[in-house]
């Protein structure tokens, strides 16, 4: 056994009682025996820690903190970490058996690799169900400029392991309270700098689809892809697009997050990043001046039409 690396399974959970068994089941029922499940309780309010102390006693290493976002609990989760390698798993999905010891096989044949990410089958509340899977998304070995010509993380964190030296060289997550969604993003687009990543297109992981995903909301998304966006400013996206592609990137992130304050009637909130869009880019700002302009005017309930009327509007 201690030949075997060990690998550190970490959960972050905020309020899932009602799922976190089954990826703690999960884990402890992974064909790799040499793995400690590490639990990060995110100041849940459903009485998770003594039901989980009940539950597992010391078959898990249970944390507790504030509520801080999934990032940061997996940042504690790294700092207690023993194991040469992590894997990530958000408390609503589940690995399959064999995924622990299929990265490792990666890893050992691969020792240049730092990442190894696989696919993934949705699965319903019931946590069985199939569903409909969108296809594999594979990326090249230095996938930086392709992820970050996404508008979004495609890459699951709960279908991910790691060498824990490779997390730890980048950082681990942003440590920003406010980060709670779109922060996976901006860390594999920082690991994507400096390490090589490995795609395999088996369905290691149920991704459970729920009404109350955290990934669903989509003010917090916004905000954390432009978050995102602006972070990599520093990342050296030189080498990716010219000035005026990131400059159109950024400013889009900006209407997005404005559109979606202007639906829940922060009108002043989605002015300013309405103004924010209009200054990085000026050559879409037209268009923008409309948005801006009914924000004053009319209710959120006219953002479908206005954007119909701003498709139509030439770009100087």
């Amino acid at each position: 056994m201690s030949r075997e690396p060990l690998v550190s399974i970490i959960i972050p959970t905020f309020n899932r009682r009602h799922f976190v068994s089954d990826a703690i089941n999960s884990g402890l029922a992974q064909t790799h025996a040499h793995c400690e499940i590490i639990v990060v309780d995110d100041g849940s309010g459903d009485d998770t820690v003594a039901f989980l102390r009940q539950q597992y006693g010391e078959q898990i290493r249970l944390f507790s903190q504030a509520n801080q976002g999934p990032g940061i609990a997996r940042n504690r989760g790294i700092a207690e970490a023993r194991g040469e390698f992590i894997h990530f798993l958000d408390a609503d999905d589940q690995l399959l058996p064999h995924n622990v010891a299929t990265c490792l096989k990666v890893f050992r044949r691969r020792p240049e690799i730092s990442v190894v990410y696989s696919h993934y089958q949705f699965v319903g509340l019931d946590g069985r169900s199939p569903q409909d899977t969108p296809p594999f998304e594979q990326f090249s070995e230095n996938p930086f400029c392709e992820l970050l010509a996404k508008t979004g993380c495609h890459i699951l964190i709960s279908s991910s392991m790691f060498r824990a030296a490779a997390l730890r060289s980048v950082g681990g997550f942003a440590a920003d309270t406010r980060f709670r969604s779109a922060e996976d993003w901006d860390l594999f687009l920082r690991l994507a700098r400096q390490h090589k990543f490995y795609g395999s297109d088996q369905r290691l992981v149920l991704r459970r689809m729920h009404a109350d995903m955290l990934s669903d909301d989509k003010l917090l998304g916004a905000w954390g892809r432009l978050k995102t966006v602006q972070n990599a400013r520093n990342y050296g996206w030189e080498a990716c697009m010219s000035a005026d592609e990131f400059d159109r990137k950024e400013a889009s992130r900006h209407h997005m997050l404005a559109l979606y304050l202007w639906q829940q009637g922060e009108r002043r909130r989605a002015r300013h990043h309405f103004e924010q869009a209009m200054a990085i880019c000026p050559p879409e700002a037209r268009p923008r001046r409309l948005f801006w302009l009914f924000t004053w005017l009319l209710p959120a309930a006219s953002m479908i039409w206005t954007s119909r009327i701003a498709r139509a509007m030439p770009r100087r």
